[in-house]
C-alpha cells in the first residue's frame, strides 16, 4: 500500500470510498484490496489517537462522514481497532 503522504495528497476520502465500492464486490481480491485500503486508511486516521475508544469514535465518525450509512456499516466491519 502506499504511504501516508501519497495516501494523503491522492485524498483518504477517495481512498476509503473506492475501499467501500470493492468490499461487496463479487471478486475475492477486490474485497482483499478493500480490507486493504480500508486498513491502511484507519492506520492514517489514527495515528495520532492515543486512546483506544477515541480511536473508535475518530475512525467512526470519519467513515460516516465521507460515505453513505450502509457504506460506513460495511467498512466499520472489516477494520476493528
Amino acid at each position: 500500500m502506499q504511504g501516508i503522504e501519497e495516501m494523503e495528497e491522492f485524498g483518504m476520502e477517495k481512498l476509503i470510498e473506492v475501499a467501500a465500492d470493492l468490499v461487496n464486490d463479487r471478486l475475492p481480491e477486490a474485497r482483499e484490496a478493500a480490507r486493504s485500503i480500508a486498513t491502511s486508511v484507519y492506520e492514517a486516521i489514527i495515528k495520532n489517537v492515543e486512546e483506544v475508544e477515541e480511536k473508535m469514535e475518530v475512525w467512526q465518525s470519519f467513515c460516516h462522514s465521507k460515505l453513505t450509512p450502509i457504506n460506513a456499516l460495511s467498512i466499520l466491519k472489516i477494520v476493528k481497532p
